[in-house]
């Protein structure tokens, strides 16, 4: 059994591919990567009460002398963090080839995620049963993360279930804007920190894709063999699965999207993909 298969939960009957949205995943997990081993966490425990309140951390388990685990309520939610003085187990996460593939991350963050040196496990249970509560699940697990992301040392988050990994400055500057904002805005949710852009292939032909949406009850978005300059694509696919998360827009098969007032695509679904051609 790998390091992180107690937290995984058997995922809900599907229901048939063209129906949308469907069960998110409950749960909701990441791992946040250090590039040193801390020689005590009480200065997490502080930072986080002075971040959440006085009474949010609860519950601090010491019974494993290198494994501290404890409790942290954010807006209601209860979210279990432990800390493991060790690189991430590559049979668990390969997480060198998962920063070879990041778009988004420089060559330096490249290496300071292949290089850290310890990490911790952010778990959430049974917070996600609707689109509204993942939302809101995810939007607090992100709160979480920046907190324990502004101590010393902080090197980003790997994302559970997809291939993304988050750069510590990324993260702070997603989040410094959420706590000026409400998770229930329908035109905004922080999409980079939870979904994974990727280059792929279909049909010999060349894809931009999310991966990640499908936590949600989401189906996955693409372009198909786009024509575009790749960071308008990027621009269109974050806007397309912010407005998916938020609820505003859910997209089908075989309908027309309006990208600009000039150019239309039309979606195809392929599996539990939406792919836009014509881009």
């Amino acid at each position: 059994m790998g390091l992180f298969d107690r937290f995984k939960k058997k995922a809900p009957e599907p229901a048939p591919k063209s129906e949308w949205p469907k069960p998110p995943r409950e749960d909701t997990m990441a791992l946040l990567l250090m590039d040193r081993v801390l020689e005590d966490i009480d200065p997490v425990i502080q930072h986080l009460q002075t971040a959440f309140g006085e009474g949010a951390v609860s519950d601090i388990d010491r019974s494993h002398p290198r494994v501290p685990a404890f409790i942290v309520t954010v807006d209601g939610l209860e979210f279990w963090c432990s800390y493991l003085p060790m690189p991430v187990p590559q049979e668990d996460r390969d997480i060198p080839a998962m920063a070879q593939y990041n778009l988004f991350l420089n060559p330096q963050e490249q290496e300071t995620f292949v290089h850290h040196k310890s990490f911790w496990v952010v778990a959430q249970k049974g917070g996600g049963k609707t689109l509204e509560g993942k939302r809101r699940a995810c939007w607090d697990f992100s709160l979480l993360c920046a907190a324990l992301l502004e101590l010393e040392g902080g090197v980003g988050v790997s994302v559970t279930n997809t291939a993304l990994l988050v750069s510590r400055e990324h993260y702070l500057t997603h989040c410094a804007r959420m706590r000026e904002m409400d998770w229930r805005d329908p035109d905004y949710f922080p999409v980079t920190l939870w979904i994974w852009f990727y280059r792929g292939l279909q049909e010999d032909k060349p894809t931009i894709q999310t991966q990640g949406l499908a936590e949600f009850g989401l189906p996955e978005l693409g372009f198909f063999a786009p024509e575009l300059p790749p960071q308008d694509i990027l621009n269109y696919l974050c806007t397309m699965s912010s407005w998916q998360v938020t609820g505003k827009q859910l997209y089908r098969n075989m309908a027309l999207i309006p990208l600009t007032e000039e150019l239309e695509v039309v979606s195809k679904q392929d599996g539990d993909t939406i792919f836009f051609i014509g881009g």
